[in-house]
């Protein structure tokens, strides 16, 4: 079986650390990042191909859809989906923001449950 590889990028060290432990006890392979600009950086050095990006929408320096647009110039087909501690709108940001592929399930409010994260990320990854 082959881990489905995920890139994280919370600036919060306890959620970065916690999402990271979780998903590798599910099986995934994860990279994360509390910096979204040496995220940026090491994205683009990286040879190995993301399954998954997660992305915390409010970071320092540069927020997750900032990270997103400059992510999609070197990799458009990665799947992305974003955190948000806050309330969030999809139709507020999805449709207008991004691409129709973007659906209500790339937006996760915090807290999630485990079980309900792992779900939605596989579901996202084996569509195409």
């Amino acid at each position: 079986m082959i881990n489905k590889r995920v890139l994280i990028v919370d600036d919060e060290p306890d959620v970065n650390l916690t999402l990271k432990m979780v998903l590798e006890e599910n099986g995934f392979k994860v990279d994360s990042f509390t910096d979204p600009l040496l995220a940026l950086e090491n994205f683009k050095g990286e040879a190995e191909i993301y399954d998954m990006l997660i992305l915390d929408i409010r970071m320092p320096d540069m927020n997750g859809f900032e990270l997103y647009r400059e992510i999609k110039k070197i990799d458009n087909k990665v799947k992305i989906c974003f955190l948000t501690a806050g309330e969030m709108d999809y139709n507020q940001f999805g449709k207008e923001l991004f691409s129709p592929a973007l659906d209500e399930d790339c937006f996760i409010q915090k807290p999630i449950q485990n079980e309900t994260l792992i779900k939605r990320l596989n579901r996202i990854i084996s569509t195409k």
